[in-house]
């Protein structure tokens, strides 16, 4: 069986979760608001129901396994520049990224829960609009914060090291940074103020970031083979 070159399997992966996340995510972008009313949270749920579902699968494939795979790909390349550091950036990267996992499918768990006919005939107005609070409450607080832990963890790396491009890490800190601020939207309790904001430019920026590092992998990956075929087709000195 031939070798895989990991690295740009790791790249394309991050180019497909990207792709994959949008495709799932933005027809869902009316999604309610905690200001919203219970009836109103109830009937959109309602409403939506097929697209929650596809929603549910496309979240489940993209972050379960494209962003899983992106990340170890991150992690195994970066490693080397954190040596001195004993590794430690690099694991918090990829375990943020693993409970990331953990806790997005619990927040599309939610969504899919709430948009069955048979829980929303059961339960009232009240409790789906509880529990579609308590996801909103997860996407603008809890995944914030595991981002901000795995993209400065690798950030940090990549501005210490010499083999990706300054402006990746760069981008990586201020997402970083906007997601941490962002999250204090929950003191004010209003996800549409100013800080809210923050957070979603604090998304704009990871997935622009993911973009970059696959983009250099995939480089890496490309540049890695051809001066390896340089190398062998290279003619050896006389003695």
């Amino acid at each position: 069986m031939p070798h895989l070159p990991w690295r740009k399997v790791a790249g394309w992966s991050g180019i497909a979760f990207v792709v994959v996340f949008l495709l799932s995510e933005l027809p869902l972008a009316d999604a309610p608001s905690l200001s919203d009313s219970p009836a109103a949270v109830s009937t959109w749920f309602e409403a939506n129901a097929t697209q929650i579902a596809w929603t549910t699968l496309g979240a489940a494939f993209a972050v379960g396994v494209l962003f899983l795979v992106f990340a170890s790909g991150v992690r195994g390349y970066l490693a080397p520049d954190d040596a001195e550091n004993a590794g430690m950036w690099t694991r918090l990267s990829y375990g943020s990224a693993v409970a990331l996992v953990a806790v997005a499918a619990a927040k599309a768990g939610f969504w899919a829960v709430l948009a069955q006919e048979p829980v929303a005939s059961a339960v009232g107005d009240g409790t789906i609009k509880a529990l579609a609070s308590l996801e909103i409450v997860m996407l603008g607080t809890v995944l914030p914060w595991l981002l901000a832990a795995f993209l400065m963890g690798s950030s940090i790396v990549i501005l210490q090291g010499r083999g990706v491009a300054q402006w990746i890490g760069w981008i990586g800190l201020t997402a970083a940074l906007a997601f941490i601020v962002g999250s204090l939207w929950l003191v004010t309790g209003d996800e549409e103020s100013l800080l809210g904001a923050l957070t979603i430019i604090g998304y704009v920026g990871f997935l622009a970031w993911v973009l970059g590092m696959a983009g250099h992998l995939i480089r890496w990956s490309v540049e890695g083979s051809v001066d390896q075929v340089a190398d062998g087709l290279a003619i050896p000195e006389s003695p």
